[in-house]
């Protein structure tokens, strides 16, 4: 599993924006070894845009939902409020608890 996130201040520097980082999870999947992937982009209101990515048999809309998102089984998104520490948090909980029980 890798996980990553862009923070709203890391946009500033580049000029870049939230929408410029659509493929940042396929790269992320992409990875030799990675079978599942999430990102968190922070928008400018400093909420959380969520995406998933599974090679594994994660479902990711199963996941999506628990976030008020859905998608696809290997695809899915959803958003989260901040604080960033927070949405993290619960996001991983999520993510490792469907990991396990799909190893179940």
């Amino acid at each position: 599993m890798a996980h990553t996130y862009i923070r709203h201040k890391d946009f500033e520097p580049s000029g870049a924006a939230a929408s410029d980082t659509e493929d940042v999870i396929n790269l992320t999947l992409a990875i030799k070894g990675v079978e599942f992937a999430v990102i968190l982009v922070e928008q400018a209101d400093g909420n959380f845009k969520l995406s998933f990515r599974s090679r594994c048999g994660v479902n990711c809309a199963q996941l999506a939902q628990q976030f008020g998102g859905g998608g696809h089984k290997a695809a899915a998104g959803a958003g989260i409020d901040g604080p960033f520490e927070e949405a993290q948090r619960k996001v991983l909980v999520a993510v490792r608890e469907a990991m396990q029980s799909e190893k179940d």
